[in-house]
């Protein structure tokens, strides 16, 4: 496991360094008084590309890099299909079950004299506010392609694709930090844990069919027919 971060340091220095920033800012200020600040932090440019970035979180974009990744490896796909099953599960499971009742900021804010600032065109909702999916989802899919990448050092572009995703969801108002924080530690543990146990069954699964491809499976048949 140290191997692991060490190795892999570029994403997970930023990384430990935002969830301790982020664990004191938690402490010294509530969730209303961060989203606030950030609420009122905003421009004409940040509304415009906030409400197109946020999708990185979507599982459509989770599905398409596990679709990219089986032109590379049919274990990197397998891994992130995982990945995304098991980060999704659990934060859907915290979110319709155990935090079924918390609100999401307009609706926390509804009755409130506060100045909310609101992207146009982008629908806010109301409920199920803790864990952010979206936090989730885009924090395991970018920490498990730094974990897969060949060059480890853009680790701290990986990162911050995932952090600058995450925040989209306190700009929009569609969450409070601490909904993206509980996001960014479920996607990049349950990453992380896919990774290390995927790769072990790998080694000790011969034949080697995780290190194939689409395209040599492609090729393969091609060649099978002009030999016929």
């Amino acid at each position: 496991m140290s191997n692991l971060f060490r190795k892999n340091w570029p994403f997970f220095l930023p990384l430990f360094l935002f969830l301790i920033a982020g664990a004191i800012l938690q402490l010294k200020y509530s969730q209303v008084q961060i989203f606030l600040y950030i609420n009122s932090s905003y421009s004409t440019s940040g509304d415009y590309f906030f409400q197109y970035f946020t999708h990185a979180g979507d599982g459509l974009f989770y599905a398409a890099i596990i679709l990219l990744l089986l032109f590379i490896r049919y274990g990197y796909a397998l891994m992130a299909l995982v990945a995304f099953l098991l980060s999704s599960g659990v934060a859907q499971l915290l979110k319709r079950l155990f935090f079924a009742g918390s609100l999401r900021p307009k609706a926390f804010f509804e009755k409130s004299s506060a100045t909310i600032h609101w992207v146009e065109g982008v629908s806010v909702h109301m409920h199920n506010s803790f864990p952010s999916g979206h936090a989730t989802t885009t924090f395991s899919v970018f920490c498990l392609l730094s974990l897969l990448a060949v060059y480890r050092g853009w680790g701290w572009l990986w990162f911050a694709l995932a952090l600058l995703a995450a925040y989209s969801r306190v700009y929009l108002g569609q969450h409070f930090f601490g909904d993206i924080f509980a996001g960014a530690v479920i996607g990049t543990t349950t990453s992380v844990a896919c990774y290390l146990l995927l790769n072990r069954w790998y080694g000790q699964t011969p034949g080697g069919w995780h290190t194939c491809n689409l395209l040599q499976r492609q090729t393969s048949g091609k060649q099978v027919m002009r030999g016929s």
